[in-house]
């Protein structure tokens, strides 16, 4: 059975599997972090059925996204959403990222969502979809950065969330593209950090920004801040 979703902020529907995942907050919170300008190119890695691929081309207007997504089942909605909108500047690319030929220096903007685990580092899951969202079975944030410093034009942005115990690989493997803005997001204040947020741009002078962390819920409910990314102020 489907289902529809609706994204914060925007008029966007997303059809989803009844039962399967659609999206996390995880995917709202790198959207809003990722500062980007209008009419300008972006490359949405690991798109899924295209959360981040519209939520960063309604919130900032940008020219085109570049979805590129290796499942062919969730490459397959993400087309039928694009459908659904009526979107015309979102362009599907099914395949493997390692097998893309894209033009060199050709983008403003980079951001995912990658599997968070290194494979076997995480509780094993039987489901394939769920494995390739979750472990690196098929995207090592190695290929995401030797990608990014291929395709992004000089002083392009790539933005990414990933796990703080990733850190060491997060700041040592990136070379080129330098980590210039940090923002870490708790559940709650008591609590260690879930998420890290990290822009990275190519060929910056060094100097990083760490930022207030965000703080998803205050008690029981959305902190004042979540509720306002997630529009629900």
């Amino acid at each position: 059975m489907m289902k529809l979703d609706y994204l914060p902020r925007t008029k966007i529907k997303m059809i989803h599997v009844d039962k399967s995942y659609s999206f996390g907050v995880d995917s709202i919170i790198l959207a809003d972090f990722a500062k980007m300008k209008k009419g300008k190119i972006a490359l949405d890695i690991g798109s899924g059925t295209g959360v981040l691929s519209f939520l960063t081309s309604e919130l900032y207007g940008l020219k085109k996204v570049y979805s590129v997504e290796i499942q062919k089942e969730k490459a397959e909605l993400l087309r039928r959403n694009i459908e659904l909108n009526q979107v015309d500047n979102i362009e599907v690319i099914n395949d493997d990222l390692n097998k893309i030929n894209f033009e060199p220096n050709s983008l403003d903007y980079i951001i995912t969502n990658p599997p968070y685990y290194k494979l076997g580092h995480n509780i094993a899951n039987a489901d394939l979809e769920f494995l390739i969202s979750r472990q690196e079975k098929y995207l090592k944030l190695e290929e995401i950065f030797d990608f990014a410093r291929k395709s992004l034009k000089d002083r392009g942005r790539l933005y990414m969330i990933h796990k703080p115990e990733r850190m060491v690989g997060l700041f040592s493997k990136s070379k080129s593209l330098i980590p210039k803005r940090v923002r870490f997001v708790h559940s709650r204040a008591s609590e260690k950090p879930q998420f890290i947020l990290i822009e990275y741009i190519k060929n910056a002078n060094e100097g990083l920004k760490i930022e207030d962390p965000l703080i998803i819920y205050d008690n029981d409910h959305y902190s004042p801040e979540m509720k306002q990314i997630s529009g629900q102020s």
